[in-house]
């Protein structure tokens, strides 16, 4: 058998290959290189550092320094209600009706002037003015039959007191034209030591005419 030369290498190849063995060796591929080493994984980033919370500073009184204010919140209330209640005075106590039953007594000066003796005042209202001044509403009343005219008179206002007994409690002048069986509406100062709230309510009160 005939052997056949290769054109590429120029050796000798027998006749059972179709291809040079020779050459088929050198023109096979080297073999890939290795895969390349995976990357190392990009480090995760650092988140950034966290402030810490804000602590927020509650103030907080000691406990001595409550207490201590509670007592003198106690204290003041105690002053104050002990200070209103000193100034007021007891009212009397009679009933209503006992004091509405109460006669008025004529005074001196009425028994000895005619014209002053049938003067009755009545309706008594207290009230008091810008000025802090007790001023006595009431209604004055002629109970004759003759003209009296413009009279002027000093009347003493007296409180009914537990025994039925009056108790001069201040002093008013007033002036009033007064025809036969008439009435009219007054309204004057009253000279008192006393408030408008300190006075006794109206059916506890009398006033009676002491002179011209």
């Amino acid at each position: 058998m005939f052997t056949w030369i290769c054109p590429k290498c120029g050796k000798e190849v027998p006749p059972a290959y179709s291809e040079c063995p020779n050459c088929a060796a050198t023109d096979q591929p080297a073999a890939p290189p290795e895969a390349a080493a995976e990357a190392p994984a990009p480090a995760p980033e650092e988140a950034p550092p966290r402030s810490a919370p804000r602590t927020v500073q509650r103030h907080i009184l000691p406990l001595w320094l409550v207490s201590l204010n509670i007592a003198a919140l106690f204290i003041i209330a105690g002053v104050t209600f002990l200070v209103i209640h000193a100034r007021k005075r007891p009212e009397p106590t009679p009933s209503p009706d006992a004091a509405l039953e109460t006669p008025t007594q004529p005074s001196a000066a009425s028994e000895a002037s005619p014209i002053l003796r049938n003067l009755e005042l009545t309706g008594f209202r207290l009230t008091e003015d810008s000025k802090l001044r007790v001023i006595l509403q009431c209604v004055v009343i002629n109970h004759s039959g003759a003209d009296l005219g413009d009279v002027g008179a000093t009347a003493s206002l007296n409180a009914i007191t537990a025994r039925q007994a009056l108790e001069p409690i201040g002093t008013f002048t007033f002036r009033a034209t007064l025809g036969p069986y008439e009435s009219k509406d007054l309204k004057v100062p009253v000279t008192t030591k006393m408030r408008a709230y300190e006075l006794p309510d109206w059916q506890f009160l009398r006033a009676e005419v002491t002179g011209p």
